[in-house]
């Protein structure tokens, strides 16, 4: 291959997603770079491989790609010169990949310390990231002392354009704090990255999958739950993440969410099959799935069918490859830190019997009850065979078992019922004080579809108070849990009140997540009016994520489910109007066209001229940007008929909103007119 085809070649696999297709196909050029001539051409090949190594969980193999790279940036510093900032930032994640990898002597990561250090001298850049790295570096080895002192001096030494963003050191310097076991640290680095106002590449992914088990420990599970249903989905299937998927697994493990944790497991199984993952992640990885494998069997379910096996030979064949990995890091570190610290994770209990997370497992859930493992019943609550009471004899209510002393604590639950009901209208929080108490009392009492019935009510306390959208959105959640079982259009119904809530308050990672799990099932329990309404706000939080196309899709869906009832064409025509500004923001020019279009007929049936205006110069922008059809400009007869719509209009109806609109579109068509005239001259 010659330079050109090499160059044509780099373009193309800057395209390819990240992955061992792009790893191969990058190693092939880098063979074919290092014979020919233009070195900075062959580093150019090497950055792009050596990046793509960490993406692909293949952090072992870059140091030689990193070796020869340095070794030409050397010898021709003037052809490489103009890589020199690429060359030193990712001479830093290239170090990085050497904390984990058991391959590597402690000598030979010392030497690349070292290495990174004095050319971070020589440039004049800060030593900060590498004194991060040194801080990490000790925690591995077990010295997470030494590592805080570290990192004290990392947060101390100056910021350059050679330190890492934000979002990636407040990762750092939490998980730093948690190697000391301190979650309140801990959470308090991660914190502006779990609000959303610090981002990069890989963050809040890693943090939010960090966070999970902290967040419980120190009593925030609504928000524990929040990292799960919004930070799963942006680790699921990445390589890269595979460290962040498998603490999502453990999370599930270790709040009776097991079920939860298969599902996801089954999702990732063919990551247990592939060692060729780098030893770091995979450790990582194998030990969250461990945890939920330990944590079935101690259920009694080591029969379970997990990736064509059973958990109980799962875990049998997977603690054997995770000691064999300890004992890979113990000999290479010299001490025992690596195999105590994933002795300890494995030795995990339990932190909640169950946390209702809102989104349900299609597997039976197990419940540990106070005398052994039970599964739950149709009926929604768990009934262990053996269960007897010391307390005196026991009667069956509503087909639950229950002794003499309970009915006093029944009566008493049904007297705060009553009086929370009462106060709904007028006194919300009062009733919602009643109501939190009865259900205290009442649990493992009153019959399910009583407490169900119960925590409903308690939503609608909660729901009647200002600015308690998020204490709605974990009331619901738990009302959901209780439904499970009793009755699918009250689960459905509470886990679209819970996703409503969430998007009001602006936590679109965790909307989305329960607006995906209340409609997967096409059966929530509301009209088409109303069903519409919620795709429409679907749509938003979507929208808020970024994911577009997606939202294009469940506006267009709500617009679809009342295109024959005409007094929702307002409504029509809004979501309408949405589905082809999200099909703009993701570059579906086509699509987006049509849909401007279609809005702005809607549009003008309802007489609503703004936002027809609206609609027609962006379609009219598009239909020139894509040359949809030279023949006679299309574009220019919708705007020049656009234009006289709106003077007829204000001859008609003076007003500011109208003659601001007119104005808006001579602006447009005069833009548009400059534009189509540049592009013809750049023709000629």
């Amino acid at each position: 291959m010659d330079a050109t085809e090499i160059n044509q070649a780099l373009g193309q696999i800057s395209r390819l997603p990240q992955g061992r297709i792009r790893v191969e196909r990058l190693e092939t050029l880098a063979a074919a770079a290092k014979s020919g001539s233009d070195r900075q051409l062959e580093g150019r090949v090497l950055l792009e491989l050596a990046e793509s190594y960490a993406y692909a969980s293949e952090r072992d193999l870059a140091p030689v790609a990193y070796g020869r790279l340095l070794q030409i940036y050397d010898e021709y510093p003037a052809e490489l010169g103009p890589l020199t900032y690429s060359v030193h930032w990712y001479l830093k994640w290239m170090t990085w990949g050497l904390i984990d990898n058991p391959a590597i002597p402690l000598a030979t990561v010392h030497r690349w310390f070292d290495e990174l250090e004095s050319r971070y001298r020589q440039r004049g850049y800060s030593l900060r990231p590498v004194l991060a790295l040194r801080a990490e570096l000790a925690c591995k080895l077990g010295d997470p002392a030494e590592g805080a002192r570290l990192h004290e001096a990392a947060m101390a030494a100056p910021r350059d354009s050679m330190s890492d963003c934000d979002a990636c050191e407040r990762h750092a310097w939490g998980v730093g704090s948690a190697a000391l076991a301190d979650d309140a640290a801990a959470l308090a680095h991660w914190q502006p990255v779990i609000d959303g106002e610090l981002t990069c590449n890989e963050e809040p992914h890693r943090v939010l999958a960090e966070a999970l088990l902290p967040l419980v420990r120190t009593g925030r599970v609504a928000e524990a739950r929040g990292a799960h249903l919004a930070g799963y989905p942006l680790a699921r299937h990445s390589d890269s993440l595979r460290p962040s998927v498998a603490l999502h697994i453990e999370f599930c493990a270790l709040t009776g969410n097991e079920g939860r944790g298969l599902e996801i497991l089954a999702e990732h199984a063919r990551w247990l099959a592939d060692p060729g993952a780098d030893a770091g992640a995979r450790l990582s990885f194998l030990t969250g799935v461990c945890v939920l494998l330990r944590r079935l069997a101690t259920l009694g379910l080591g029969h379970l069918p997990v990736a064509s096996s059973t958990v109980d030979s799962l875990l049998a064949e997977l603690d054997t490859e995770i000691a064999g990995l300890c004992t890979r890091y113990d000999l290479r570190n010299g001490n025992t830190s690596v195999s105590t610290r994933i002795a300890a994770r494995l030795a995990a209990q339990p932190l909640l019997e169950r946390l209702p997370l809102g989104v349900r497992s299609r597997l039976r859930q197990p419940i540990v009850s106070g005398r052994g493992v039970t599964m739950a019943t149709s009926a929604g609550h768990a009934v262990a065979p053996d269960e007897l009471t010391a307390s005196g004899p026991i009667r069956v209510v509503g087909g639950r078992p229950r002794t003499v002393a309970a009915d006093d604590r029944i009566a008493e639950v049904r007297r705060l019922s009553e009086l929370g009901t009462a106060c709904l209208a007028g006194a919300p929080a009062e009733a919602e004080a009643r109501l939190r108490e009865a259900l205290s009392i009442g649990v493992g009492i009153v019959p399910a579809e009583e407490l169900a019935r119960l925590s409903s009510q308690l939503v609608t306390a909660i729901a009647g108070q200002p600015d308690r959208d998020i204490d709605v959105a974990d009331a619901a959640v738990r009302a959901a849990a209780r439904w499970e079982g009793l009755s699918e259009p009250d689960l459905l119904h509470h886990t679209v009140i819970a996703a409503r809530a969430f998007r009001r308050a602006e936590r679109h990672g965790e909307a989305v997540a329960l607006f995906e799990e209340a409609l997967a099932s096409n059966s929530v329990p509301y009209p088409a009016a109303e069903l519409a309404v919620v795709l429409g706000q679907f749509g938003e939080s979507l929208n808020a994520l970024r994911r577009y196309e997606d939202a294009a899709r469940q506006f267009a869906a709500g617009a679809q489910l009342i295109e024959q009832e005409p007094d929702r064409l307002e409504l029509r025509a809004e979501l309408a109007m949405s589905a082809a500004k999200a099909l703009d923001r993701c570059d579906q020019d086509e699509a987006a066209m049509a849909a401007y279009l279609r809005a702005a007929q809607l549009c003008g049936e309802l007489g609503r001229l703004a936002w027809r205006a609206h609609c027609v110069r962006a379609a009219s922008w598009l239909q020139m940007w894509t040359n949809e059809a030279v023949d006679g400009k299309p574009w220019l007869s919708a705007m020049h008929g656009l234009i006289d719509e709106l003077e007829q209009a204000v001859r008609q109806a003076p007003s500011a909103e109208l003659t601001d609109e007119l104005a808006e579109t001579r602006r447009h068509l005069d833009e548009m007119l400059d534009a189509d005239d540049e592009d013809w001259s750049a023709d000629q």
